[in-house]
């Protein structure tokens, strides 16, 4: 009897959870028919319950004796699961009984019996068998136990890491795959970490809870005992930020002794984090931690998606290193907004000093800002507000450190501004919306103004050249200006000279963007033509760059718009353009044309983004000219912002479904103005006369002053033929507006034309147009001494297209620049000139792999964007794949990578570069 009662207590379980009958019901499914289980616990009244598992009913019952049992069994119903709980041995309960039993048996309710059944395992691993408080857990891990079940186990041996590792992929949503530090502190940054490790400790108990930590910060490695101590004490949020705090802390090679002390304060003020870990956090831990959050952080920042998971744990860690007094440590950080911040303020010292400091100083100081991780984040996550100014500013320094020659003619003054300062124009207004640091501010306006001084030179040369160039009637029988290379047409001889041929050749639609300046265009045409859409840019086959036209005087709407849409000098509203076009279209041979104001255009069906008869209009095939006007950036003017809008197909109302429907079409577009734009900067004078024509031009009574200039002639439409414009863009006439027109600067008299084919459908004549940026826009002022001079703007070869390929001879000498870089030394090596005999005509030519070589050697890395090495080769982008094959077969002597390409980048190898050529830096 004592025997049997030690029996019975040694085998009979005190309480039976759910999960484990659960389990039980599962393996009786797969081993036999029997729907009754009989288990050795004690039948207290109140285990009774019933459930469902797998959509069948069951029943768990205490029984006290073998009467009960019996009864229970007489009273079951048929589909019902059964589950027997009693304290009696199977020797008074008789074969009777058992034979109704799965297994004809009691069975022992153990939990790891149960979890080995759940995982599919024959037996469990040492370490999860022998685990600390393991009754607790295992309960736990059957609490939690999926419908689905658990993953089989591996080998049918349960390991705590299969178990744990299904738990932290199941519950915490750690990703599948190897645990280590990286992936665990990874885990961390999830916005439903905390949310998750909440519902495991309440469903899965805290024994579980703390048991998968303990495993997580075990993976983990050295970096183990400092990440548990955050993970136990509900700092899983602060990880990373810590992390990188401590990364910053320990990273001390270089310090003062100074930042040496601070750093030690610092650390002894993380200190009670790791209070309470038995064990002591040495200095390697901490620092391991840091290592590998600085690695993650790196990862988030690489990754669009989650790039603001990245800033904001560097953020934190920004903040908590301004609570432990330790700010000034992270100025040196590449990772943190700190750093940035240091490193702008770096850069705004070089400039506000410029241009005693030197370009070389600018551009090192510009090269650091450009290395942080911060400073352009990936896709669409916004940028720092402040790197776009000083981007722009750097843009500024480099031109200023530029010659400063002024324009002999007109003609040229006119394509000064449309290659030059019209970039000039966009850069100043991208450094002129500022930052809201008083000293990053300084340097900005330091550089502002040094651009104010110089472009006010030749704003005045530039209107004293168009007063000459108006008096004299230069170009008033071929309706254009003289002069070699690059066209600049009178704006009223722009239709018949260039829309209507190549409306005759090819449908095309002409988009006048209303008051749309040179700078304007730039911005938005490479918007367009980086947009993926399939557009491509394309010039007159003897030019190097996009034409320009000169607007008729003043640069008023009602004189050269309505001049340019009825091919002669003329004045008028709306009706004057409609007769004027069709009457020019009509003479000019082109059968069908239509133009449409803004009426029409504003007038679609709700749904549609565009009226009907303009869609039927550019969809016709029998319509070879479709003209369109858009007011959007002449009626910024008035009340917006020009100078801080972004112009781009999206913020010009109905370019984007214009631009569509025009490729959709097969069209060809040409977009230009009427007339372009100064902005209101809130410096100007307001100079009040009797009579004005616009807030821009008067009568030539009184005289006019050194900011003004008096022009007459044929192309003046106002004031009897004699009108005094305003030059300096701080005066005007009238009011205070957000921008005005009708004066003299180049920013309202140059009319941009860029003409877009989809694809690669040249017309003929013309060819694909080389990026319009300066060098100074996008390379180093190192790199960027003089734009290559080039017979055909890059690579030759008239093709049907007119578009310079790869087979034209290059046996005409090349100038090269003055300064001999390593480019030039590479040129002249006698190495270089056997490739170029190896290649054959099949090369680029030798000024261009000068530019290209001393533009690579001078940035980071040496590695340019393929559109940059494109601007430098004078390349169209459609054609820098050949031109990238051509210097390869120059470069890359015996095949050796001098020259490769890495995704979008062209990389120079600038070591192997001198081995192979035996060249130094300087010759």
């Amino acid at each position: 009897m004592e025997d049997r009662r030690v029996s019975a207590q040694a085998t009979v379980a005190g309480t039976v959870s759910t999960a484990v009958v659960r389990s039980l019901i599962s393996a009786a499914r797969k081993h036999g028919s029997q729907r009754v289980i009989g288990l050795r616990a004690v039948p207290d009244p109140g285990a009774e319950r019933r459930f469902a598992d797998s959509g069948e009913p069951v029943h768990i019952l205490p029984c006290v004796s073998s009467l009960a049992i019996r009864d229970a069994l007489r009273n079951r119903a048929s589909e019902e699961w059964l589950v027997i709980l009693t304290d009696r041995p199977e020797e008074d309960l008789g074969a009777g009984i058992l034979g109704h039993f799965a297994n004809q048996r009691l069975q022992t309710p153990g939990a790891w019996e149960a979890l080995k059944e759940r995982f599919g395992a024959d037996r469990l691993d040492r370490t999860l068998s022998t685990l600390k408080r393991g009754l607790p857990v295992a309960q736990g891990l059957l609490r939690i136990t999926p419908d689905e079940g658990w993953p089989v186990a591996p080998g049918a041996v349960l390991s705590i890491d299969h178990a744990f590792g299904s738990v932290a992929e199941r519950q915490l949503a750690l990703q599948r795959g190897p645990v280590d530090a990286l992936s665990v502190l990874d885990w961390t940054t999830r916005s439903d970490a905390a949310d998750r490790m909440a519902d495991l400790r309440e469903f899965g108990g805290n024994e579980l809870a703390d048991a998968v930590l303990q495993w997580l910060a075990d993976c983990a490695g050295r970096a183990s005992k400092p990440l548990l101590r955050l993970l136990l004490s509900g700092r899983t949020a602060d990880a990373i930020p810590i992390g990188i705090a401590l990364h910053v802390l320990t990273g001390t090679a270089g310090r003062t002794p100074q930042d040496q002390q601070l750093t030690q304060l610092a650390l002894a003020r993380l200190e009670h984090l790791w209070a309470g870990s038995g064990e002591a956090v040495t200095p390697a831990m901490v620092a391991t931690l840091g290592t590998v959050s600085r690695s993650v952080v790196e990862a988030l920042l690489d990754d669009s998606a989650r790039w603001q998971e990245g800033h904001g744990a560097l953020q934190a860690a920004d903040r908590l290193l301004g609570k432990i007094q330790a700010s000034s440590l992270g100025r040196d950080s590449p990772l943190l907004p700190t750093g940035l911040t240091a490193l702008l303020h770096r850069l705004s010292d070089t400039l506000r000093s410029f241009p005693s400091s030197g370009i070389a100083a600018v551009e090192e100081a510009w090269a650091r800002v450009e290395a942080h991780r911060l400073a352009y984040p990936p896709g669409g996550n916004p940028q720092d507000p402040r790197v776009g100014p000083f981007r722009a500013a750097v843009r500024l320094a480099r031109w200023l450190n530029g010659d400063d020659r002024l324009p002999e003619s007109f003609a040229a003054a006119v394509k000064l501004h449309a290659h030059e300062h019209a970039w000039v124009d966009a850069a100043y207004n991208d450094a002129a919306g500022g930052v809201s640091d008083q000293l990053l501010g300084e340097g900005l306006g330091a550089i502002l103004r040094l651009t104010q001084q110089r472009r006010h030179g030749h704003d005045r040369a530039f209107a004293r050249l168009l007063a000459a160039s108006t008096a004299s009637d230069e170009g008033r029988t071929t309706g254009r200006l003289d002069g070699a290379g690059d066209r600049v047409w009178h704006l009223e001889r722009l239709l018949p000279s260039v829309v209507l041929p190549l409306a005759r050749a090819k449908n095309t639609l002409l988009l006048v963007l209303d008051g749309m300046s040179a700078a304007s265009a730039a911005e938005l045409a490479s918007t367009v033509l980086h947009g993926n859409e399939g557009w491509a840019e394309v010039i007159p086959a003897a030019a190097e760059r996009r034409g320009s036209a000169v607007a008729v005087l003043p640069t008023l709407t009602n004189l050269s718009r309505t001049s340019l849409f009825s091919g002669e000098l003329t004045s008028g509203g709306q009706s004057r353009e409609l007769s004027g076009f069709a009457a020019v279209a009509k003479a000019g041979g082109i059968a069908h044309s239509v133009l449409f104001h803004k009426a029409p255009l504003d007038s679609s069906r709700p749904g549609l983004a565009l009226q009907d008869d303009i869609a039927v209009a550019i969809a016709d095939q029998q319509t070879q000219l479709v003209a369109c006007v858009l007011n959007t950036i002449d009626d910024a003017l008035d009340k917006s912002d020009p100078a801080g809008t972004t112009w781009t197909p999206e913020t010009i109302r109905h370019l984007r479904p214009l631009l569509s429907a025009a490729m959709a079409a097969g069209r060809t577009v040409v977009m230009t103005s009427d007339h372009g734009h100064i902005v209101e900067r809130r410096r100007g004078e307001l100079r009040a006369f009797g009579e004005t024509s616009s807030a821009r031009s008067r009568t030539p009574e009184p005289a006019a002053g050194d900011d003004e200039v008096l022009v007459q002639g044929r192309r003046v439409l106002a004031e009897g033929g004699r009108a005094v414009l305003a030059v300096d863009e701080t005066l005007r006439y009238g009011p205070v507006k957000a921008g005005y027109h009708g004066g003299a600067s180049p920013a309202e008299v140059v009319v941009p034309v860029v003409t877009l084919v989809p694809g690669d459908n040249v017309p003929d004549g013309w060819k694909l147009a080389p990026s319009q940026e300066p060098l100074w826009w996008s390379v180093a002022a190192s790199g960027a001494a003089v734009r290559p001079a080039s017979p055909a703007a890059g690579l030759t070869k008239a093709a049907k297209d007119n578009t310079p390929s790869m087979l034209d001879n290059f046996d005409s000498p090349d100038p090269v620049p003055a300064a001999p870089g390593i480019g030039a030394a590479v040129v002249s090596s006698g190495t270089f000139k056997a490739q170029k005999a190896i290649a054959g005509r099949l090369a680029v030519a030798d000024n261009h792999v000068v530019a290209l070589l001393d533009a690579l050697a001078a940035v980071p890395g040496t590695r340019l964007v393929k559109e940059t090495a494109a601007v430098v080769l004078q390349v169209a982008p459609a054609r820098m794949d050949g031109a990238v094959a051509q210097l390869q077969k120059l470069l890359n002597v015996e095949g050796y990578g001098v020259l490769r390409v890495d995704g979008s980048m062209l990389v120079l190898d600038a070591r192997l570069l001198r081995e192979q050529f035996g060249v130094t830096d300087r010759g």
